[in-house]
């Protein structure tokens, strides 16, 4: 195995010999967009830390279980977090894309990772070792800040998620979901295409891929949404919130 090789394997658990480090200028979006207005210091030494990493789609980027080695940070690309049961069930935790990063919560509270990040998309990560990760949060009360703050809101989102699945018919839930998600893969243009599998879908909305599929071509056949291999056009956002919003 070749030096660059036993560099990647030291940050990743899985697929460690298809991992290719990149150079930092080959990036598309700044690594931390989401960690704006921290002090010069900080992001100093933030950027002189970080490490770059492709990763194919279909590729894990950690696993469920295992100890966390870095904060992960989105280039570009979109990646999820899935969490499964014994049982062999699986839910969607959260979708990241360009200028996101993953919310820290096992290198805050020492445990393991809650779910494992699958590339949706080829990916462009950066990656910050977890113990230089939590010196500076130590060092600096606005890093913490910034990552207490996103965790809390993941909380929140999670809760909300929770309340809908407990409360809402499949239809309103998807209505909400497609919503949710061109409103967060947009935040940064205007496109009203979605890049997500039926499967993917159903594990964020909490139902069957059949029910799903059948929903969406109802949806479909009203001029809603148009479907596609992998993607799914919302074409009357208005309508998806009339059903969201009863």
């Amino acid at each position: 195995m070749s030096e660059t090789q036993n560099a990647a394997s030291s940050h990743f658990a899985c697929h460690a010999s298809h991992y290719a480090i990149l150079s930092p200028m080959k990036a598309q979006k700044d690594p931390l967009h989401s960690f704006a207005d921290l002090p010069p210091e900080i992001e100093t030494e933030l950027r002189n830390h970080l490490r770059v990493y492709s990763f194919s789609a279909g590729e894990s980027v950690f696993v469920q279980g295992a100890s966390p080695k870095a904060v992960y940070l989105v280039a570009n690309g979109r990646v999820k977090v899935v969490r499964g049961t014994p049982e062999g069930h699986e839910s969607i935790l959260c979708m990241r894309g360009s200028g996101d990063y993953f919310c820290p919560v096992p290198l805050l509270d020492k445990g393991k990772h809650l779910g494992t990040a699958v590339a949706i998309t080829d990916v462009t990560l950066f990656s910050i070792d977890k113990e230089v990760f939590s010196d500076l949060c130590n060092q600096s009360p606005e890093l913490l800040s910034v990552v207490q703050g996103d965790c809390l809101g993941e909380v929140r989102h999670l809760l909300n998620r929770l309340e809908t699945f407990a409360f809402r018919n499949i239809k309103e839930r998807l209505a909400i979901t497609l919503l949710n998600e061109i409103r967060h893969q947009n935040k940064n243009g205007t496109a009203n295409e979605l890049h997500l599998t039926q499967q993917d879908l159903a594990n964020l909305v909490g139902a069957s891929r059949e029910s799903v599929s059948r929903i969406l071509k109802e949806f479909e056949r009203k001029n809603i949404v148009a479907l596609g291999r992998g993607r799914i056009i919302l074409k009357d956002q208005q309508r998806l919130r009339q059903l969201a919003e009863k």
